[in-house]
């Protein structure tokens, strides 16, 4: 019906028009016939296309998958796993980072201290009767008469002196180093970090009920801030640490912590599962035992990173189910702590058809190694000694041993050739490796010879039998079988490198037997232990070491054993040690499973520990150590532990670095997609 009014009206329109127009045109034109009227459309609509505004893209977000999950956050939980320094590292970052050139920088110091820019310096100091200082020996003791000492410029064992037994005060040296924070730092809750922070860190670890070795702490005569931004280290008098430079503790909270008691943070729900810290990102979101942890970043950070979340996945030791989920995109980055080294061919394999990125390095501060355990604790007292036999107190047992493993083949075949092989607990291209040190090439003839020499003879004629101990030694009786048991972890690859081993040795006649034990039994301390406890025989598994300082190790005074114990009481300790010296003066927190004692070993490694890295006695010491150790051989160095990363080729920035265990030392620059744009 209106469409019909429609079309009418516009036919009546339509007329009146016309007719308008034949009026005016009627002088000279004829009428015009009647139009024939037609029905018109209804007018097209006017359509406008309107584009709507794209939103904006989600923020990113970085899933990582990572093994177990952390016990605790807390900086001085003990122990901490290779998982919870990872997270640390995004919120508290690391104050020392490792740079290309092999050198250190600081996101959190102003520079690093040094003798060269003056932040650290050596001066001489008067010690009184009864002062707290360390002996030439380097442990802390008081001034007194008889305890031997450096004097000034003393920097070997040739000018230590005596003091006599009427002096009142002497002259030794300490260090003094400043460090000064950057002015731009944030705790998470935005108030700044202060060089009381970083003492409030140096009181917690110096405390009795927090579980942290005090090397450092008891070494320090004075850590203080002199002002909001510095703090200043003073040493105790005797003690020049050549990692002078590092002696800085990363602050701690006390704005929202110094209320709480050492051992009541160790159990605080907030610190153990949301440590405020202020690196780029901080815990928002951690129910332990959910399997799940989210970090966003800290406000106060500069500059900001480029996450707006990190969810970190716990998956437990199943590399097969975290490579699964790099693949899917269900998890950007893999941590090596889910077991990477277990497939590590597939990673390869990833990475050369771009599924993936892949890191392989071999570590500097981690080798992997057999240690021999050359006195188990029945030895101590002198009259249990043949129970365990001790098989490996001659130094040649061990050479032999070593000189029929062979270590090239075992690191071609199992590990494909990715890590060389070690003489010594440094790469051979490391900084401080010696040169000159014995090396043991795989020479089974030649191992033989030396097990002969050593006592071991084959009785029996039969290859498949082990061989038998006709020597002379207190630590051995006659006829003993060279049959022993090798402890390892239930790590698959070590497990496989065990078995190569045992291989090996029976060709020479060896008869080894593999036990594997889940890690929290096989370091377990002692007096338990069967490592720390000096209950073993022979272990192979990883050892983290510090470069620099890595002989400590082997240092005498670090065999663990029952406390109040000298060096008189114990039947296979050298005389040169001191009778009347603390056998075990770490008690049972000793890391010297080996039960390796040699002075001269002892003096060597002290010229590392107690002096600077710029003078020329740190580096025979240096050399001197390793000489020895790789002529006692406790143990058979393998191979620099790898270290494996995989992530999405979508992802920038995470980077091993063979100077660092940690995979997040430098979390805070990773990016993806858009944001790698700059690399």
């Amino acid at each position: 019906m209106r469409v019909a009014r429609y079309i009418m009206a516009l036919s009546l329109l339509a007329l009146t028009g016309l007719g308008l127009w034949a009026c005016t045109r009627a002088s000279t034109t004829a009428p015009s016939p009647t139009p024939t009227l037609t029905a018109l459309s209804p007018p097209t609509p006017i359509v406008r296309v309107i584009t709507p505004t794209a939103p904006p893209p989600p923020p990113p977000v970085l899933v990582v998958c990572m093994g177990r999950e952390p016990r605790s956050l807390y900086p001085y939980a003990h122990p901490t796993s290779l998982e919870a320094q990872n997270i640390l590292a995004a919120i508290y970052e690391p104050a020392f980072q490792p740079t290309d050139d092999g050198g250190w920088t600081s996101p959190v110091l102003e520079r690093i201290p040094s003798l060269a820019n003056g932040d650290a310096r050596v001066e001489t100091v008067t010690v009184q009767l009864g002062e707290r200082m360390v002996d030439a020996d380097g442990r802390v003791t008081v001034m007194k008469p008889g305890i031997r000492y450096r004097p000034p410029k003393c920097r070997t064992d040739a000018c230590i002196q005596t003091v006599p037994e009427d002096a009142e005060a002497i002259e030794t040296e300490r260090l003094v180093v400043t460090f000064r924070l950057r002015e731009d730092l944030h705790w998470a809750d935005g108030q700044p970090v202060t060089a009381d922070d970083s003492v409030f860190a140096f009181e917690l670890e110096a405390h009795p009920d927090t579980p942290r070795l005090k090397w450092y702490t008891d070494r320090t005569a004075s850590y203080q801030a002199v002002d909001e931004r510095t703090v200043v280290w003073t040493g105790l008098p005797g003690y020049l640490d050549p990692e002078y430079m590092k002696r800085f503790w990363s602050p701690l909270p006390r704005h929202r912590w110094g209320d709480k008691t050492p051992a009541q943070l160790l159990s605080d729900p907030e610190v153990n599962t949301r440590p405020l810290g202020w690196g780029p990102y901080q815990i928002t979101e951690w129910e332990p035992g959910s399997g799940r942890l989210r970090l966003t970043p800290n406000p106060y950070y500069t500059p900001q990173p480029y996450f707006q979340e990190i969810v970190v996945r716990f998956l437990g030791h199943d590399p097969d189910a975290a490579l699964a989920h790099l693949m899917a995109g269900t998890c950007d980055v893999v941590s090596q702590t889910v077991g990477l080294e277990e497939q590590w061919s597939l990673l390869l394999a990833l990475a050369e058809v771009d599924q993936a990125r892949v890191d392989i390095i071999p570590s500097a501060r981690a080798f992997e190694h057999i240690g021999f355990i050359l006195h188990p604790v029945a030895h101590d007292d002198g009259y249990q000694y043949r129970d365990p036999p001790g098989l490996f107190v001659d130094a040649k047992t061990r050479q032999a041993l070593a000189l029929c493993l062979n270590r090239e083949a075992l690191v071609r075949d199992v590990l494909r050739g990715a890590a060389p092989v070690l003489h010594s607990y440094l790469p051979d291209d490391a900084p401080g490796f010696n040169p000159d040190v014995p090396r043991y090439p795989y020479d089974p003839d030649r191992g033989r010879e030396l097990l002969a020499e050593a006592g071991w003879v084959d009785d029996d004629g039969d290859p498949t039998t082990p061989l038998v101990f006709r020597g002379r030694s207190r630590w051995l009786p006659a006829n003993t079988p060279l049959t022993f048991t090798l402890l390892t972890t239930t790590a698959p690859l070590r497990q496989t490198l065990a078995e190569r081993v045992k291989q090996d040795w029976a060709q020479c006649g060896a008869q080894v037997e593999v036990k594997t034990l889940p890690p929290d039994q096989l370091f377990a301390p002692g007096p338990t232990g069967p490592l720390f406890g000096r209950r073993a025989q022979a272990a192979l598994f990883a050892w983290s070491i510090d470069p620099v300082t890595a002989c400590r190790l082997w240092l005498s005074e670090a065999i663990p054993g029952p406390p109040e114990t000298t060096v008189g009481d114990v039947a296979w300790m050298p005389d040169a040690l001191g009778p009347d010296r603390d056998a075990f003066a770490l008690d049972w927190n000793g890391w010297n499973y080996f039960a390796y004692a040699n002075p001269d070993f002892d003096r060597a490694c002290r010229a590392v520990l107690f002096n600077l890295p710029e003078v020329d006695a740190f580096h025979q010491g240096q050399a001197e150590a390793q000489a020895q150790l790789m002529t006692d051989l406790p143990f058979i160095p393998l191979y620099p532990r790898l270290r494996f990363l995989a992530y999405s080729p979508r992802v920038c920035g995470p980077k091993l670095h063979p100077m660092t265990l940690v995979e997040w030392w430098n979390v805070g620059t990773w990016a993806m997609d858009a944001g790698c744009m700059s690399e």
